[in-house]
């Protein structure tokens, strides 16, 4: 069930003044691991990005034109959800930079992109947080403040988990994955009422389940706000997820080990009691299960591609997480 809580902070004095801050910039990024125009055009705009460190930046991977990319398979429709929002679906690469989809005759190389979005203000702040929630859950917090005297009143929020790097050999031949989009936070961008008065604050919260295909320590959340014209009024993006061992790795020491990390192809897992062994990769595809009956026993990863798998460890008692690096 959906879970939102509203907090509603006291509103300062009337009399209180204050001033706009700086808003901030998104690059919403469309694109796909089947495309090979993506493998061609992406280098250029990441290396235009890093000239850009400010600028907030999502992955989405639509199923059109190639409904096989794996990244868009692990959340087919909130990926094609996003794409359809600005009207864009059935082709990549494309972008959208804070809220205004871009040409996709535009040199995505050529820094003006970001350039004309800089030293604009706001009247709102947004503070996002990820933190852990039980042993396998985490919680998302989104604070909204009025800061300066604004109209705007009906607006959107949509905020979404994002994992900020995958390793994977993909089809198209790129083999690093930045800042891809993982999950909604509330599924579709939802509709909200800005705080009334200057002063004023509303904080928002989830609590979502791990899944294990997801790396604990990349994850991170990214909240924007957006007015009727899906212009970005707001953007924001939280550090990653903290005490992460404590989310998707087992203490080893304690519970499970799992040698050498990274491996060329074997491994060698000690449990201790008799377990169910599955193997996951980054999209969350099962690619093998065995049952271990010994408490150590050695096992060949030939099969599996270069990249990060989700080990997932059940006893009779417990279920733990180890992530690997097959090289």
């Amino acid at each position: 069930m959906r879970k939102i809580v509203f907090i509603i902070a006291a509103t300062f004095s009337q009399y209180s003044t204050f001033s706009q801050v700086t808003k901030n910039v998104i690059v919403e990024h469309f694109t796909n691991t089947y495309c090979s125009i993506c493998a061609s055009r992406n280098p250029g705009f990441y290396t235009n990005r890093v000239q850009f460190p400010q600028v907030i930046h999502i992955a989405y991977h639509p199923s059109a034109p190639y409904a096989a990319c794996p990244l868009n398979q692990h959340n087919k429709q909130e990926n094609d959800d996003r794409t359809n929002y600005y009207g864009i679906f059935g082709a990549t690469p494309r972008l959208a930079i804070q809220g205004k989809v871009i040409a996709s005759s535009t040199n995505y190389n050529n820094a003006s992109i970001f350039q004309s979005e800089l030293g604009q203000n706001s009247a709102f702040e947004i503070e996002a947080k990820i933190t852990p929630s039980g042993s396998s859950s985490i919680t998302v917090s989104v604070k909204l403040k009025k800061v300066s005297s604004s109209s705007l009143s009906s607006l959107q929020l949509y905020a979404v988990l994002t994992e900020d790097t995958l390793f994977f050999n993909a089809a198209n031949g790129e083999t690093k994955h930045y800042d891809v989009f993982r999950k909604s936070v509330w599924g579709a961008p939802m509709n909200i009422t800005a705080p009334q008065n200057v002063g004023d604050s509303i904080v928002y919260t989830q609590t979502i389940a791990l899944n294990s295909a997801w790396i604990a320590n990349r994850m991170n959340v990214v909240a924007m706000l957006q007015d009727a014209n899906k212009e970005i009024v707001q953007v924001t993006k939280s550090a990653n997820l903290q005490s992460a061992t404590s989310i998707a790795t087992a203490n080893q020491s304690a519970e499970m080990i799992i040698y050498p990390n990274p491996t060329k192809g074997v491994i060698i897992v000690e449990v201790k009691e008799p377990s169910i062994i599955s193997v996951y990769n980054a999209m969350g595809k099962l690619m093998k299960t065995i049952k271990q009956l010994s408490l150590s026993a050695t096992y060949n990863l030939d099969f599996l591609p270069a990249g990060v798998y989700s080990i997932r460890i059940a006893d009779n008692a417990e279920v733990y997480y180890k992530n690997i690096v097959k090289e």
